[in-house]
């Protein structure tokens, strides 16, 4: 058990190393961080924090933030329920193509190896869609290694172990030598100087002129031996602290070994005296299995029942507003009031117009009778000789 942990959260620390560098190739201390979600350690999300909400709340907000770099919009509010937010969030996941194995009660605790997975994922997955790539290295150029530096405490005129000349600077500083003294034979020239200069004045002037007279020693091929020398001092100091380092870790091997044996002895007892309730526990976690399918199922079967309900409701809605409305045309008299009162109009005008018709009727009858008597007497003229002018109405035959 104490292993399968301990791969755990180094899988976790790998994850976690690996989003904070995606992080800062996103800039998102600048983009992302604010006052209240400051920059990350890189264990952020590998052990639980002092404030759990904090870190789901930033674990969120991550989420959030790498689906906006990518042209999606989350479809929960921070203000949700915990499991609410983890299982629309799994969901928008899956349909943009991020596979995450990841438990939901996991993922609620806002840390551990399941969010670290899961921000790796969908980081990864970014840099995919925004088209980063890796460029090559750069290695700078620091001339050879391990260079010896030069003190700047040292005196004036010290020369240190490593700019010792070799054998041939040797023999040219003897033979510089030997031609001084031919060409000063004068020993005098030699001897102490007194100077008169205020001790206080010279030091000022030693402190101006210090840094230029500092050594510099120029990059030869001679530069192996000061490396060799190295090498050799730090081989006589691992040669003399090895001996006591490897007895105190033989002695913290035996330690660990002895305390890792006694874990696994209590490990299999405590196996052994609880190997009836794992079983219990194994049994009860599969009727809870069971129940879960079972609820899952009867609970798909009621929301298909609800949603037939509401069709059935809203047809009888339906129908029970054109019943009322056929009910209501059916009882309402208005029509057939307003078609008596057009027909007590229609035979009003039928009147009237018959009356209109009888005195157009007998006023055409009176202009025809009169018209008649007039035409009778023009034709008796016209056949009689005119000689007859009297009107035949004026004596009308009683």
């Amino acid at each position: 058990t104490t292993g399968r942990g301990a791969q755990f959260n180094a899988e976790a620390l790998q994850f976690n190393d690996e989003v904070v560098d995606m992080l800062m190739l996103l800039d998102y201390e600048t983009k992302f961080c604010t006052s209240e979600l400051k920059p990350m350690a890189r264990t952020f999300f590998v052990y639980p924090s002092a404030q759990p909400a904090h870190q789901f709340k930033y674990f969120c907000a991550l989420v959030l933030w790498g689906l906006s770099l990518m042209n999606v919009q989350a479809d929960w509010d921070e203000y949700e329920d915990p499991n609410t937010v983890v299982m629309r969030m799994l969901q928008t996941l899956k349909d943009n193509g991020i596979q995450v194995n990841a438990v939901p009660g996991k993922l609620k605790q806002g840390c551990g190896d399941s969010v670290c997975f899961t921000l790796h994922s969908l980081l990864r997955e970014v840099l995919r869609r925004v088209n980063f790539e890796y460029g090559m290295p750069t290695y700078p150029d620091e001339g050879l290694a391990d260079e010896a530096e030069v003190d700047s405490d040292a005196e004036i005129q010290s020369v240190a172990e490593d700019e010792m000349p070799g054998d041939g600077e040797e023999d040219d500083l003897m033979y510089q030598e030997n031609d001084l003294k031919k060409e000063d034979p004068d020993d005098d020239d030699h001897g102490v100087l007194e100077a008169n200069i205020d001790p206080k004045e010279w030091l000022l002037e030693v402190e101006r002129v210090a840094a230029k007279l500092k050594i510099q020693l120029p990059n030869d091929s001679k530069e192996w031996r000061t490396h060799l020398s190295q090498t050799r001092g730090c081989k006589q100091v691992i040669e003399t602290a090895f001996p006591s380092a490897k007895a105190q870790l033989d002695q913290l091997s035996s330690n660990l070994n002895g305390a890792l044996e006694r874990i696994r002895s209590k490990e299999a007892f405590i196996n052994n005296q609880f190997d009836h309730r794992a079983a219990d526990y194994r049994t009860q976690q599969e009727e809870l299995a069971q129940v879960k399918s079972q609820y899952t199922e009867l609970n798909e079967v009621v929301m298909n029942l609800q949603i037939e309900f509401k069709q059935v409701s809203e047809e009888l809605e339906t129908v029970k507003a054109d019943m009322e409305e056929r009910s209501t045309t059916v009882t309402d008299t208005a029509p057939i009031v307003k078609m008596k009162d057009a027909f007590k109009r229609l035979r009003a005008d039928t009147r009237q117009l018959e009356v209109r018709i009888g005195v157009v009727s007998h006023t055409l009858m009176q202009a025809k009778l009169r018209q008649r008597p007039h035409e009778d007497r023009n034709s008796k003229g016209v056949y009689n000789g005119g000689g007859n002018t009297s009107d035949g109405y004026d004596e009308p035959d009683m």
